[in-house]
């Protein structure tokens, strides 16, 4: 009994403290063809999306595309916006600098 109250305390904790982070990139259907450069980091899920299939609040608040926004557990907390070629590249280390930064920000 004991240690099926072990297991079922670890399973909780471990849901309780699992972080999923997103990397969503948007991009127009337009310049698809400059689909943004991302690096494949460990646990970081990478998803695409069409601008025009992204409600117009949305729409209105990115100025270029592509872009990149890192989520962790549905909050952004990170961004990478197109230079002015409409071409972006976002990097391993660019990735695990946001997420880093992430966790020292809820420690404090």
């Amino acid at each position: 009994m004991k240690n099926i109250l072990t297991l079922i305390a670890f399973l909780i904790s471990s849901l309780l403290y699992s972080q999923e982070y997103v990397l969503v990139e948007i991009n127009s259907e337009w310049n698809w063809r400059n689909s943004a450069k991302i690096a494949k980091v460990k646990n970081v899920k990478i998803k695409k999306a069409l601008l025009e299939d992204q409600p117009v609040s949305l729409q209105k608040k990115i100025k270029a595309v592509p872009i990149a926004i890192l989520y962790k557990d549905n909050s952004a907390i990170a961004r990478w916006d197109a230079d002015i070629s409409f071409k972006l590249i976002v990097t391993e280390s660019e990735i695990n600098k946001a997420i880093k930064e992430s966790e020292e920000k809820k420690i404090k």
